[in-house]
């Protein structure tokens, strides 16, 4: 048994010598961008909340600790492949940038972008005054008040993943959305506590109860955060912002015994920043100066901008843009590459433009209506079935409650190695109860079999309101539907509560890192390519056809007829649309494929990108999720 132990540590230690012996070939720039790629990873495995108030330990070393605790598992070999791809995508950007700036006309460029600039900064309003509310620790200090023991002490809200953490737990490096078994080698003394969804529910009720006497349309984006135009409020009353801030918090205390902290500024973008300055039970009013908005802008890391995450971020540092200032000083690069990267979008965030638009949610603005599960890894078929039956239950209440009906059945599984997949159908009525959608979810699974996975759910979309048709009497004494933010919110905790992860999965966080907000991600593809406008659309007053299906992953409403063959086209397409499209860009055969049969435009971030090809006539441009364009490309090289 010796020999074999004494080979493998033969092996591990030419590896060490194989990595130190490249470390030292390397130049110093290529160091300092190897340093850069792992801090960036060991970052990405320490999740997006690391940004929060109440860290008192070096991100550095949590970023560490957690890597550590993670290497070997599933999820963990699954970020590397993630990261990899990532890296791959970067340097694909590096070298389209390169090419492009080769054959431009420097200055004009610049000066189409500095017009560009002129035209968003004319998009400014400084007469709304909004603010961002946002309850300190609430789960956790919900949790407080319903056993004082806790309080001083370092705990979490979930056992399988936290749903929040205390402060004193903070301090540490706990995190929302961090499993379990990492928060506890990050602080060993960590007590886990169970959820309890009741009095979260209530809790926020009363705040919202206090809120809405400033705001009558205030706008929740969950159970512990919300958006006010306290304008009126303040003329009405005779006061200043600070002022009514200020009453408002202590208003809110009063009642509740929680604190809030708020963010006051002139869109609710900065708002959101501006509430996280002085956290906790503190507020912070930036200026409603343009001068003061943009030198605030300035400094700040573009991944403090609300709905930009890890990957944007990531993106953008590999064109050396880290903070909202370097958007100004690499604009003539951004504009070139618009078309990934929407340089509307970013001059917005460099000059801190955003909507200022306060109003609860509609329910025609719903795209679906889903539920899920996560385990330990599932094998069995009947197991996997049965699973799929009791999340259907569990969908025709969700239905039934918040008054939806739908046509597209999505089923969504992840597997053991991380990797998410959908398989879509629709069909010509509109479903309600779980004995029509389970037959459709099992068809669709059973292809599948057999599979082991770690995640699997129900979304039904292309969405009828069912409300609207309540009309006389009977609409009348019907309930209203629950509050969306609220029914969001209580998904999440149930999520986390099924997410029972042990220490050999190793999975970290429990939701993804690079989700675009709506509220504060437009996407504005430019109107224009170097200075040739495109012409607007015109109106018509021809009625449009009749929408067919509505893809779960974009929720584009695909053309009339569309059948269900092209419906799983089009998901494929969205989840692989990054490599198809940097293929299709590479590769002039494989974009002339991709034109050969056009079903209609698909749309990502809002503008028309190449039709999809049916998939027996695309294979070569098909990537799958879980492999990278690399391969193909090396292929056609």
């Amino acid at each position: 048994m010796s020999r074999p132990h004494s080979f493998n540590k033969g092996k591990g230690k030419d590896k060490e010598e194989d990595k130190k012996r490249k470390w030292e070939e390397m130049t110093e720039e290529e160091r300092a961008e190897a340093e850069a790629k792992q801090r960036s990873f060991e970052r990405s495995l320490a999740g997006p909340s690391v940004g929060k108030a109440g860290l008192m330990r070096d991100q550095t070393e949590i970023n560490r600790i957690i890597a550590e605790a993670s290497k070997g598992s599933k999820y963990y070999k699954n970020q590397v492949r993630k990261d990899e791809e990532l890296n791959e995508k970067i340097t694909w950007y590096r070298a389209k940038r390169d090419e492009l700036m080769s054959m431009a006309k420097e200055e004009q460029i610049e000066a189409e972008a500095d017009r560009i600039l002129m035209d968003v900064e004319a998009l400014r309003d400084l007469s709304q005054t909004i603010i961002h509310v946002d309850m300190d620790a609430f789960y956790a200090s919900v949790e407080v008040q319903r056993d004082p023991t806790l309080k001083g002490k370092p705990f979490g809200v979930g056992r399988g993943v936290l749903t929040t953490a205390s402060y004193e737990a903070r301090k540490f490096g706990c995190r929302s959305g961090m499993a379990g078994f990492i928060a506890k080698k990050l602080c060993p003394q960590i007590i886990l506590t169970e959820m309890h969804f009741d009095l979260y529910i209530a809790a926020s009720k009363s705040v919202r109860e206090v809120l809405v006497q400033y705001d009558e349309n205030l706008m929740m984006a969950s159970l512990d955060e919300g958006y006010l135009n306290i304008t009126p409020y303040m003329s009405t009353h005779s006061m200043t912002a600070a002022e009514v801030v200020t009453q408002l918090r202590a208003q809110v205390e009063e009642k509740t015994n929680l604190t809030i902290s708020a963010g006051i500024a002139p869109n609710k973008m900065l708002a959101k920043i501006c509430s996280d300055k002085n956290k906790p039970n503190g507020q912070f009013e930036l200026s409603f100066e343009r001068a003061e908005i943009v030198k605030f802008m300035r400094n700040l890391p573009v991944r403090k901008i609300p709905g930009f995450g890890r990957v944007t971020e990531r993106c953008l540092e590999g064109l050396g843009v880290e903070t909202c200032g370097q958007i100004y000083e690499k604009r003539v690069e951004l504009l070139l590459l618009d078309h990934w990267f929407g340089f509307h979008g970013l001059c917005k965030a460099y000059l801190g433009i955003a909507d200022n638009t306060v109003a609860p949610g509609k329910r025609e603005e719903r795209k679906s209506v889903g539920v899920e599960r996560t385990f330990r890894d599932k094998t069995n078929d009947e197991e996997i079935l049965a699973c799929l039956a009791d999340i259907a239950d569990e969908l025709e209440k969700d239905l039934e409650r918040l008054q939806y009906a739908g046509k597209t059945v999505t089923v969504k599984f992840k597997l053991h190695t991380y990797e998410n997949k959908t398989r879509a159908k629709s069909v010509t009525k509109f479903l309600t109860t779980a004995e029509e959608i389970l037959p459709i979810a099992q068809e669709l699974l059973k292809r599948e079999l057999p599979l082991r996975i770690r995640l699997l759910g129900i979304r039904l979309s292309t969405l009828k309101d069912l409300t609207v048709e309540e009309k006389g009497i009977k609409g009348f004494f019907k309930p209203p539907a629950e509050n969306t933010a609220e029914e969001a919110s209580k998904r999440r905790g149930r999520v986390s509560e099924m997410a029972k992860m042990d220490e050999d999965d190793g999975e970290i966080y429990n939701e993804s890192d690079d989700d675009d907000d709506p509220i504060f991600v437009e996407s504005h593809p430019s109107s224009h390519i170097l200075g040739k406008r495109k012409s607007p659309t015109p109106s018509t007053d021809v009625p449009s056809p009749s929408p067919g299906p509505a893809c779960p992953i974009c929720g584009q409403h695909l053309p009339g007829g569309t059948s269900n063959h092209e419906l799983n086209d089009h998901v494929d397409w969205c989840l692989n649309k990054d490599a198809i499209r940097e293929a299709s860009r590479v590769s002039p055969a494989v974009t002339k494929r991709l034109k050969a049969v056009q079903k209609g435009p698909v749309v990502i971030r809002g503008e028309s990108s190449s039709p999809v090809k049916p998939k027996e006539q695309m294979k070569e441009a098909r990537v799958d999720e879980r492999g990278t364009i690399s391969a193909w490309l090396k292929k056609k090289s």
